[in-house]
């Protein structure tokens, strides 16, 4: 069993991290017999060999470091200011390993860690970007930068009518993961005052297709589309 409670013999699988770097060749890896489900793998970089002999399926990322770095993972969902970014770990940590979404609110000044590797979602205010980028050693997700003055991170799914940006005081980054609805009472003016800009991470529908060139337009990253949806109202004659 590794520092993280991951049992290293059988079937690994349905964990975020996969810690192997205390092995150091194939041959200590033989009580493994497959790996699936895993954002990623770390090996040392003294590591012999290869991982081909275990069968893996759904697995992110191998990620190779050295034997003497600590490292800080960060994974699920966390929305944390930027002075998180700018002291190494309480525990001496030196590496960060964002597996999940973390969403830094505040720029941060300077960056604590040696190496900044990614494999999940790093959302970053945009004029912090000079600050993390010379420490990116590995990266196989996605780091963002955005416009951090009023986020909103939503997941999952939902819809989005008027009522929900009317309650909104300041304009907001909207960053979408998953698939979400505009609703019909809401117009392009709407949008105009509440969304800053919105980052795209799934599926942006909208009942009103004449709202598709503002979407576009305040879409500043966009992983997937943006299209027209089908209204779900009931027609009374019908």
């Amino acid at each position: 069993m590794n520092e993280n409670g991951v049992e290293l013999s059988g079937k690994i699988g349905a964990v975020p991290v996969v810690d192997l770097r205390n092995m150091k060749s194939v041959d200590e890896l033989r009580n493994i017999t497959r790996i699936s489900a895993v954002g990623a793998i770390l090996l040392s970089d003294t590591f012999q060999g290869t991982l081909a002999s275990i069968p893996m399926n759904s697995v992110g990322t191998v990620i190779r470091l050295p034997d003497e770095g600590k490292v800080n993972q960060i994974g699920g969902t966390m929305k944390l200011g930027g002075e998180f970014l700018e002291n190494q770990g309480a525990d001496g940590s030196d590496i960060l390993l964002v597996t999940g979404e973390l969403l830094i609110t505040s720029p941060p000044k300077k960056f604590g860690y040696k190496q900044l590797i990614v494999v999940g979602q790093l959302f970053i205010p945009r004029e912090s970007m000079s600050v993390v980028t010379p420490f990116i050693t590995q990266s196989s997700g996605e780091i963002i930068a955005y416009d951090h003055h009023n986020p909103r991170l939503l997941m999952g799914g939902g819809q989005l009518g008027r009522e929900f940006f009317e309650y909104m005081k300041k304009p907001i980054t909207l960053i979408l993961m998953g698939e979400f609805i505009i609703e019909k009472d809401v117009d392009a003016q709407l949008l105009q005052e509440k969304v800053t800009e919105i980052i795209l991470m799934g599926v942006l529908k909208t009942v009103d297709k004449k709202l598709i060139p503002i979407l576009t337009a305040l879409t500043e990253e966009q992983m997937g589309t943006i299209e027209t949806a089908v209204s779900f109202e009931r027609n009374p004659h019908g």
